[in-house]
């Protein structure tokens, strides 16, 4: 199972048996086994648990115990990792009920099948194996009124539902304003609509993110003016007609906000502050969520957003540089870390008493305060576990990155590194019969930098007193059970699985191909240095006939 060399990819798949292949990757100079450091050969057992599971729980796991959850944004990266969480650290809860909608051509229950085809969840299905009873798709859309749900299973949630998980969101920096209107501030209202049917309701979050107010250089705990009144900017995008008159006044309306994302994440959360009155309301904001640090397995991510993404392009050898301060603290969190802090947000949410005067409580999840690490050692520390120990079959060049954080340097390097090779390369593709990708590869990268830019070269200085405050008050076994304790988090622990995660996980390389990859990347790192043996000599030569011009 650990193994898993069935599942499709576009390798080949080994005929080699488990201890053949192991012995080609695991040897004198590459000691580690890859399995085991992800920690997919660390498995509970299943009988054990059960004996477990009939002992006094901890608070956390009491709270949710005998508990029907419903979780928007259940498909995504955290809406995944809460599922998986929540299935095995709480499997005394009565039931989980997912808002999925339709899309490309299945239905909500092959798209429920699909997510648990997810690597994230072997370890569940080996431990709790009828985890699967407990979970049940609601056919709905976040961006539709009543979240597109029919009356029937409104009923049924407004009759069971204890606890809210509202995650959904369009995360598209680049997002039209109606689409991202329409998900991520009238989805929430509709969520808090729902909210105040259910008759048990014991917590209700809302996942915002913590540059919901980018605008401000110092974010607290706390909401801020929003920039326009919602209910203002909802009319104005709902009753205009013109897509494109809309996309042309979108820059005016979102002024001081880098996109329509942060926008609207601003304007959902002044929403929430006034229509969530009376509700068990919280609003959890982590800031940038990377790849899993410890469970169930190390290193698990299946998105390139972020510096993640600029990891996976350097490492394939396709980005060579990116308009980034590499000296400036970047805020990063683990995706499990994440999710244990947004269960107990829960908990405690469900302990305080709403009133009309109170606001609902704000969770900033973030690092930079009591852990922090700037993009520079951020990539060093990964470089230096992930290579050569971990290459990707895949990878087209070694590696050779050059940030800046100067617009006209990095417009240079840019031709230098992407636009002229990816040129010449696709045109040696269409020459050979092959399909030409990199043009295209470095259109879009570009695209993704020039989206990335406010982020990677500013730094927020963040408040999280509420969210050290709740693990100060954790009892030990939910310590140990619900780990995100910030500042007790190893970077270098982290670092040592996230290359070999992004390969298994994101990239999904086969580890078969382990040897393989390992051999090519030498090959790659020749080839690297006697392309800058010959460039260096080009160029010291034009140098010396420039010289001998000037004299003559």
């Amino acid at each position: 199972m650990a193994l898993d060399l069935y599942r499709k990819n576009e390798f080949k798949k080994s005929k080699k048996s488990y201890d053949e292949i192991m012995k080609d990757i695991v040897t004198d100079e590459f000691p580690l086994n890859p399995l085991q450091l992800v920690g997919e050969m660390s498995f509970e057992d299943p009988t054990t648990l059960a004996e477990t599971d009939k002992l006094p729980r901890s608070d956390v796991q009491e709270f949710y115990k005998d508990a029907t959850i419903f979780i928007t944004g259940g498909t995504g990266f955290m809406g995944k990792m809460l599922i998986e969480k929540l299935s095995r650290s709480c499997p005394n809860l009565k039931h989980i009920y997912l808002l999925i909608r339709n899309k490309k051509g299945k239905d909500v229950n092959e798209r429920i099948d699909a997510i648990f085809e997810d690597r994230l969840f072997m370890r569940l299905k080996h431990e709790r194996p009828k985890f699967y009873h407990k979970i049940s798709a609601i056919a709905g859309d976040a961006s539709l009124p009543g979240l597109g749900i029919s009356s029937c299973d409104r009923q049924k949630l407004a009759e069971n539902v204890n606890i809210v998980f509202h995650a959904a969101a369009t995360i598209r920096f680049d997002e039209h304003i109606r689409t991202a209107i329409n998900i991520n501030v009238l989805g929430t209202r509709e969520i808090i609509s729902l909210a105040k049917e259910m008759t048990n309701l014991k917590a209700c979050m809302y996942v915002s993110t913590a540059y919901a107010n980018c605008v401000h250089s110092k974010i607290e705990e706390k909401f801020y003016g929003a920039p326009y009144n919602y209910d203002g900017v909802i009319s104005l995008v709902t009753s205009a007609n013109d897509d494109k008159k809309l996309e042309k006044i979108t820059p005016s309306l979102t002024a001081g906000w880098p996109n329509t994302y942060t926008f609207t994440k601003a304007l959902a959360e002044d929403l929430a502050k006034h229509e969530s009155t009376g509700l068990p309301f919280g609003i959890f904001r982590p800031s940038v969520v990377i790849s899993t640090y410890n469970e169930p397995v190390r290193g698990w991510i299946d998105n390139v957003y972020g510096p993640i993404g600029m990891i996976v392009g350097v490492g394939a050898g396709v980005l060579h540089t990116h308009h980034c301060d590499v000296t400036k603290v970047v805020d990063l969190v683990p995706v499990d870390l994440v999710v244990n802090a947004l269960i107990c947000s829960a908990y405690k949410v469900s302990k305080s008493i709403p009133t009309i005067e109170s606001n609902p409580p704000i969770f900033n999840y973030v690092s930079s305060k009591q852990n922090p690490i700037n993009l520079e050692n951020f990539f060093e520390v990964i470089k230096k576990y992930g290579l050569p120990n971990w290459p990707t079959i895949n990878a087209v060049w070694y590696y050779s990155f050059m940030p800046t954080n100067n617009p006209y340097l990095y417009s240079l390097l840019f031709l230098l590194f992407h636009t002229i090779p990816g040129y010449f390369l696709d045109f040696l593709c269409q020459m050979t019969g092959r399909k030409p990708m990199l043009t295209n590869i470095y259109k879009k990268m570009k695209k993704a930098n020039a989206a990335l830019a406010f982020f990677a070269n500013n730094q927020w200085e963040f408040n999280d007193n509420n969210t050290s405050s709740l693990w100060k008050e954790m009892s030990e076994a939910d310590k140990k059970t619900f780990f995100f304790d910030i500042k007790e988090m190893s970077w270098d622990y982290y670092a040592r699985a996230c290359a070999i995660g992004l390969r298994l996980y994101l990239v999904k390389d086969d580890i078969h191909t382990i040897k393989s990859a390992r051999i090519k990347w030498e090959k790659l790192r020749k080839a690297h240095l006697l392309l800058k043996t010959v460039v260096a000599i080009v160029f010291l030569r034009i140098c010396w006939f420039i010289i001998n011009l000037c004299f003559n």
